[in-house]
C-alpha cells in the first residue's frame, strides 16, 4: 500500500507539473492578488517538509527578517509552490548536515506600499558544477543523468520556478560549489497591505 502511495503522489506530482508549465507557456496562468501572512505561509512549508527533513536528520531551520511585513498582497499558493520547490530540492540533495530557509523584506525605492522579498534557501548538499547551473532552469533538465537516477524527479520544478517567479515580477539565481551546498536567492515584489494608514 504505501508503494502503491509513493507511485501515486509521484504520477500526480509529474502531472501538476506538466499543466502548471502548459499554463506558463501558454500565457494562460493567472495570479492572484488576495492578502497573506508571510511568515505563517513558510511556517506551515517547514511544518510539511519538516518529516523529509527529520528521517534524513538534517536540520531545517528558519530566519525571520524581524522588519517582515505581518500581511501582504500577492499570490500565497504560487509563493508555496516555489518554496515547496525549492526548500524541497534543497533537503533532496542534502544527505547531511542542514537546511536554511531565511526570509527578508527590503523597501522599494520610492515606493513606501510596496516591499521586495527575499527568499534565501541555503544547504549543505551535493553542490553543483557551473556547466550544471547553466542548464538548472530548463526544462527536462536535472544536474545530469546520474543525478537524475540517483534523486529522481522530472526536471520540471526548477523551470516552472523560474517562470512563475518571472511571471510575478521578480528574480531567481543561485550560487553553488561541488560538494558544498548551494544557496538559492528569489527577490518578488509585494504590495504591502495597509500601507500607510494610520495606526488605530
Amino acid at each position: 500500500a504505501e508503494t502503491i502511495r509513493h507511485s501515486a503522489d509521484g504520477l500526480l506530482g509529474l502531472i501538476n507539473d506538466i499543466l502548471d508549465f502548459s499554463k506558463v507557456e501558454a500565457g494562460k496562468l493567472q495570479l492572484e492578488s488576495i492578502p497573506f501572512a508571510p511568515a505563517a505561509l513558510l511556517h506551515d512549508i517547514l511544518a510539511l517538509l519538516a518529516h523529509q527533513a527529520n528521517l534524513k536528520q538534517i536540520s531545517l531551520a528558519t530566519e525571520l527578517d524581524p522588519a517582515l511585513p505581518g500581511e501582504l498582497l500577492g499570490d500565497p499558493g504560487r509563493l508555496r509552490q516555489i518554496l515547496l520547490n525549492l526548500v524541497g530540492n534543497a533537503i533532496k540533495f542534502t544527505q547531511a548536515g542542514s537546511v536554511t530557509v531565511r526570509l527578508e523584506s527590503r523597501p522599494v525605492l520610492g515606493r513606501d506600499d510596496q516591499v521586495r522579498l527575499y527568499l534565501t534557501i541555503r544547504d549543505t548538499g551535493i553542490g553543483m558544477t557551473p556547466e550544471t547551473i547553466a542548464n538548472l532552469f530548463s526544462p527536462f533538465e536535472q544536474g545530469d543523468a546520474s543525478t537524475t537516477r540517483m534523486f529522481g524527479g522530472t526536471g520540471l520544478g526548477l523551470s516552472i520556478c523560474k517562470r512563475l517567479v518571472e511571471l510575478m515580477g521578480g528574480t531567481i539565481s543561485v550560487d553553488a560549489t561541488p560538494g558544498a551546498g548551494s544557496t538559492f536567492i528569489v527577490a518578488l515584489p509585494f504590495n504591502v497591505l495597509n500601507a500607510g494608514l494610520p495606526a488605530p
